[in-house]
């Protein structure tokens, strides 16, 4: 019986030092070791009974530590006192001061982080090619995988207005590659008008064309999405559109 209970005590000692290892409570191995009664350095786990759990007046309002400023020292417990007188003055000039500041900063870091050279981006330029390759352009556009500095260096003919968003519909293309395809098309399509010894007055009068061009492609297509309302996976078309 007796060696019985011996043995409950050790393996209740056992458990609850493993258990106070992993709660932090007893000092890791490679902690600095020193004479008694301090035996490491720098370890001084909580147990409920520290000085700073006692909630005092000062405690509150200046918060705790170990040794009080005196009255000559440049450090203090809080700058609340040096902030607040600023900030609780009628005139509020304190928080105007901030707001400048932060207004500054933030226009500063706008101004810095702004790309100031000019753009050297260029338009693909448009090839040629056979219904194959283009219906597998457009299904490696589709897929995110597929990094998209491979799809700029070309782009398929034929795919243009009504029927370019309709590829994109069909193709399930994420909408910033669907968007990107648009831009890169209609901008090859408006840099055509402004080709040397193209005039001004045919230039705006061709670039005012292809927009109203545009505008009733993208008409027909969306009465054509919203058309198939009802049909089968008309919803995710609806969303798409």
């Amino acid at each position: 019986m007796a060696s019985r209970t011996t043995a409950q005590r050790s393996r209740r000692a056992v458990v609850d030092r493993a258990a106070r290892r992993a709660n932090g409570l007893e000092p890791p191995s490679i902690a600095t070791r020193l004479p008694p009664p301090k035996l490491v350095a720098d370890f001084h786990p909580w147990n409920g009974h520290h000085a700073e759990d006692i909630l005092t007046e000062t405690v509150v309002k200046g918060g705790y530590f170990d040794k009080a400023p005196g009255p000559n020292s440049a450090e203090t417990s809080s700058a609340k006192p040096t902030i607040w007188s600023n900030l609780s003055a009628k005139n509020n000039m304190g928080l105007q001061t901030l707001s400048y500041l932060f207004t500054s900063v933030m226009e500063k870091r706008q101004a810095i982080g702004r790309v100031t050279a000019p753009s050297t981006f260029k338009p693909p330029p448009r090839v040629t090619v056979t219904d194959t390759k283009r219906e597998a352009w457009l299904r490696d556009l589709a897929n995110p995988d597929v990094p998209l500095r491979k799809q700029s260096r070309t782009i398929p003919h034929g795919v243009r207005g009504k029927s370019l968003m309709e590829q994109c519909l069909g193709k399930d293309i994420p909408m910033p590659r669907a968007v990107w395809l648009a831009k890169c098309v209609g901008a090859n399509e408006l840099r055509a008008f402004r080709r040397k010894g193209v005039s001004g007055a045919a230039a705006a009068t061709g670039e005012a064309k292809w927009v109203r061009e545009w505008t009733v492609s993208v008409e027909q297509f969306l009465e054509g999405v919203i058309a198939c309302c009802g049909q089968p996976a008309w919803q995710l078309k609806m969303d798409y559109a």
